[in-house]
């Protein structure tokens, strides 16, 4: 179910009404670690993170610090999907030039972000469903959700682009070995994901932007 203190804050700030009604979620496996983040093989940042999956939905929590600026920027990214066609994201930005929170609440069909930055609030309704997902150009394990829903033949999906909450579509595909499992996007949202044997999150790869997002080996 929705954790409360992201339940409370999205729907509030949504205007959404009441909240959405979530079965009990199944047995859960949890992944954690840092990403090493690097652009054109420079390295500009670390970003920390868990996954929980569950039969039902998957929660994320992320929380990356560009390292390149003084003060760094930070970006915190929280997401809680319980089912198929609800859920609530959060986006918290920091640094040098101010800061804002953009706010996604998706129950049914019905899709709301909020962006508050510098006393300036803007709100947009958008079509939802069970293949949208929230992806944002400033932090990276929001990426897994595609992993999640791929299929080996492709599934066709939705992406909502934050800061502008721009719609693209593309298609998830994956493959998997001995080794893990590779999912690559194509369409809208060009990626590739990697995941190790047991589901854990080993690299994203962005080519167009030539970003990699690298886990830390402990």
């Amino acid at each position: 179910m929705l954790t409360s203190s992201l339940r409370s804050v999205c729907l509030t700030v949504a205007l959404l009404g009441a909240a959405p009604s979530i079965s009990p979620i199944a047995a859960q496996t949890t992944d954690a670690g840092t990403l090493l983040v690097r652009i054109h093989d420079r390295d500009v940042g670390t970003e920390s993170f868990t996954v929980t999956t569950t039969a039902n939905g998957i929660t994320i929590s992320a929380h990356m610090v560009f390292t390149g600026s003084r003060p760094a920027r930070e970006f915190t990214a929280s997401l809680d999907r319980a089912s198929g066609e609800e859920f609530a994201f959060q986006l918290d930005a920091r640094g040098p030039a101010g800061g804002g929170q953009t706010y996604a609440v998706q129950e049914r069909n019905r899709l709301t972000v909020r962006r508050v930055a510098r006393g300036v609030e803007q709100a947009t309704e958008l079509p939802g469903g069970a293949e949208v997902i929230m992806l944002a150009d400033s932090v990276f394990t929001p990426y897994v959700q595609a992993a999640v829903l791929a299929t080996e033949g492709g599934r066709a999906l939705t992406a909502v682009l934050l800061p502008d909450a721009r719609r693209v579509a593309f298609t998830a595909s994956r493959s998997a070995s001995a080794d893990g499992s590779t999912i690559r996007l194509t369409g809208g949202v060009v990626a590739e994901i990697q995941l190790g044997d047991r589901g854990e999150l080993l690299r994203i790869s962005l080519p167009g932007s030539g970003t990699e997002a690298v886990r830390r080996r402990d």
